[in-house]
């Protein structure tokens, strides 16, 4: 399984961000990272879930509900 970091582009000031969140290999895809994010920046891609950088606002909502510690803050 592969790991996505997206890259933010275009945000209100018009700068470059890199993603500060990454899902690992080791996620088990129980979905609960998707449910609980409340930007909708999370969702399945494949056989993979990923975060989208532009929606993200790096709550850390997904890392904290993770039962699996599949998400790291980068």
């Amino acid at each position: 399984m592969l790991s996505y970091a997206l890259l933010r582009r275009g945000n209100q000031e018009e700068r470059n961000t890199i993603m500060t969140y990454k899902i690992t290999n080791d996620c088990i895809q129980c979905g609960a990272c998707e449910a609980e994010c409340p930007e909708g920046a999370i969702s399945m891609v494949g056989d993979t879930y990923v975060i989208d950088a532009a929606k993200c606002q790096d709550c850390g909502s997904c890392m904290d509900v993770c039962p699996n510690d599949a998400i790291t803050k980068l």
